[in-house]
């Protein structure tokens, strides 16, 4: 065997091994659910893991379409927030003057309860209009018979949804920014006074990347408060996403598709953050996740 099948061999191996206690997590939860789900013996109070299973498989159609919309958005959400994190952070981390006025507001503005703006996100847009980038067929179309391609058509926008999951996750890149980059050593900032750098080529070779192991990171925060944004604002003040079957759960008293489409979040949740670590470990450079 060489060298390289070792390697991949190790790899695989310590990959398992770290899996391992998430597995055993998962298995423990589902022991307990089921436990309690025996103990009551009520479907309408605590739903079993047989009875979820059911309801879920039932509408399992309208949940592809529905977290596929969700996680579209989620991603768009994502992006925003980064993009408009990084770059209002290398602003007001450089510039005195825009910092001193607008990080008092941008923090009150924060304080805020998130869910209290979640309606205005969604109001604003409905009277502009969508920020519609591309659209695409979504994988239901190709894995249900019983859903057809209009059906399944996802749009990748700007909307009052993702404006919203954006505007809830980009705090912690953009404080996170300004930390890192007010966080440069002084002998590179004397390198950079004896090689006669200006400004922003100081912001460039020196300060952002003196700050990216904290962007990197705070990026996982964002992540999930993406998520949170985005089913907040599909729960509070929208007809579409994941967020919105879960409205129609209660509606209907259905405790068992609540639950299906609760664990549905979390499982999509996880696959989403673990291919975000995954892609800032392969575009960054090592060591700064």
């Amino acid at each position: 065997m060489s060298i390289r099948s070792d390697q991949r061999l190790w790899q695989a191996q310590r990959w398992i091994k770290r899996r391992l206690p998430t597995v055993a997590a998962g298995l423990l939860m589902l022991l307990c659910w089921e436990g309690i789900a025996r103990i009551i013996d009520n479907n309408r109070i605590f739903a079993s893991t047989s009875y979820t299973r059911q309801q879920l498989m039932a509408q399992i159609d309208t949940v592809s379409i529905k977290i596929t919309e969700t996680f579209t958005s989620v991603v768009v959400a994502f992006i925003l927030a980064t993009i408009v994190g990084i770059i209002l952070g290398v602003v007001i981390a450089e510039v005195f003057t825009v910092r001193q006025m607008s990080m008092p507001l941008i923090i009150f503005a924060y304080a805020v309860p998130h869910p209290v703006l979640a309606p205005m996100f969604v109001i604003w847009f409905l009277v502009g209009s969508d920020i519609v980038l591309f659209t695409f067929t979504g994988p239901s179309a190709y894995l249900f018979g019983s859903v057809t391609a209009e059906q399944a058509q996802q749009a990748i926008a700007i909307n009052g949804v993702t404006a919203f999951g954006a505007w809830v996750g980009f705090f912690p890149v953009f404080i996170n920014t300004i930390t890192g980059m007010n966080e440069l050593e002084d002998r590179f900032e004397h390198l950079g006074i004896v090689l006669g750098a200006t400004r922003w080529q100081m912001v460039k070779y020196f300060r952002f990347w003196r700050g990216l192991p904290n962007i990197a990171s705070s990026m996982k925060s964002t992540v999930q408060l993406s998520i949170v944004g985005v089913i907040v604002a599909e729960f509070i003040a929208s007809s579409q996403g994941i967020g919105y079957q879960i409205v129609l759960a209660w509606k209907n008293a259905d405790l068992g598709y609540m639950f299906g489409v609760v664990l549905v979040i979390m499982l999509g949740s996880y696959i989403f953050y673990q291919t975000v670590v995954w892609a800032l470990k392969v575009v960054t450079p090592p060591g700064s996740v």
